[in-house]
């Protein structure tokens, strides 16, 4: 439900955070809570090309190409590439655990993990004890 979805983003708003402190430390945290940060992260959540390819991802079982092709008339899914390399970074560091939620979404888009298996991925995430 709601409270599940804002939790998540809640998830996802502190792991933005903690990658940019690890990888570019030095910034302004405020930077987070500009449009370029929380409300990019809001929308893109609730409202977003990605959003709704993904939605069909889950419900309708096709693969994230074909339902780029049929759903964005030329346009390109940002999300799978950045997770891709976000992954990258964090597995050549040995990081991925320090990120669940980042590993999980780019598990789920490469079909190593089952989306309904998400939340139980996150149960442990140490957002949760803020």
């Amino acid at each position: 439900g709601d409270n599940t979805k804002a939790a998540i983003i809640r998830m996802g708003l502190k792991e933005m955070m903690k990658y940019g402190d690890t990888f570019y430390p030095g910034g302004d945290p405020g930077t987070y809570l500009e449009s370029c940060g929380v409300a990019d992260l809001i929308t893109t959540c609730y409202g977003g090309r990605n959003r709704r390819v993904s939605e069909a991802f889950v419900t309708s079982k096709k693969s994230l190409a074909e339902l780029e092709e049929e759903m964005l008339a030329g346009q390109k899914l940002q999300g799978p590439e950045t997770a891709a390399e976000v992954n990258h970074v964090l597995q050549a560091r040995g990081l991925q655990e320090q990120f669940p939620l980042f590993t999980a979404v780019h598990q789920i888009c490469t079909g190593q993990m089952d989306p309904a298996q998400l939340v139980g991925a996150l149960k442990d995430h140490s957002a949760l004890d803020m």
